[in-house]
């Protein structure tokens, strides 16, 4: 009796270690099933979104506005944003309960795209958009976006007077953009 005890006590543990293994390598291969969906979806929403600035009809709706000391401070994404209709541009920055220029708060600058440029890197998610703009007020203000899979971006911009500044929101098909753009200065 004491035998068939320690023999099943033997498989069970054997058992046990051979179903720990198989879990092992059934979470392992899960894991790589679901990078690679993760992947998959990440490149399709990359292509999708390079389509969007292919034809530069887009917008960077705003939600946060970072300034040249690094101090950040969030914006209302409907007056804030970076857009662009074919061959124009538009700038817009308004903070909310001021009184400025614009009608809602703030400055609004328009100009014309003298270049736009997308560079992407072949299998890997995200790219980056170079703009040159030459605004109405005259100056040329260099962009450049770093566009994610997920449709999040920066762009960081800079004039030809050496004024910097930096929006971070989402990047938006102009048709489905929610934005409202006030009064042009220039």
């Amino acid at each position: 009796m004491k035998k068939f005890g320690f023999i099943f006590i033997v498989v069970l543990c054997a058992a046990s270690i051979v179903f720990a293994q198989e879990s092992k390598e059934d979470r392992r291969d899960a894991r790589k099933a679901r990078k690679a969906e993760q992947q998959r979806i990440a490149l399709e929403n990359t292509e999708r979104l390079e389509k969007i600035a292919a034809t530069k009809m887009f917008v960077l709706e705003a939600h946060t506005l970072f300034g040249k000391s690094g101090m950040t401070y969030n914006l209302n994404s409907t007056t804030n944003f970076v857009g662009f209709d074919g061959k124009n541009s538009t700038i817009q920055l308004a903070f909310n309960n001021l009184v400025g220029w614009n009608g809602v708060g703030g400055v609004t600058l328009d100009g014309s795209i003298t270049k736009m440029e997308i560079k992407t890197k072949e299998g890997k998610p995200g790219f980056t958009i170079n703009a040159n703009v030459l605004n109405k007020a005259g100056g040329l203000v260099t962009m450049v976006f770093r566009v994610s899979a997920d449709g999040s971006a920066r762009v960081d911009m800079s004039g030809s007077f050496g004024d910097r500044l930096s929006f971070q929101g989402y990047l938006v098909a102009l048709s489905e953009s929610r934005v409202y753009k006030g009064v042009p200065n220039f």
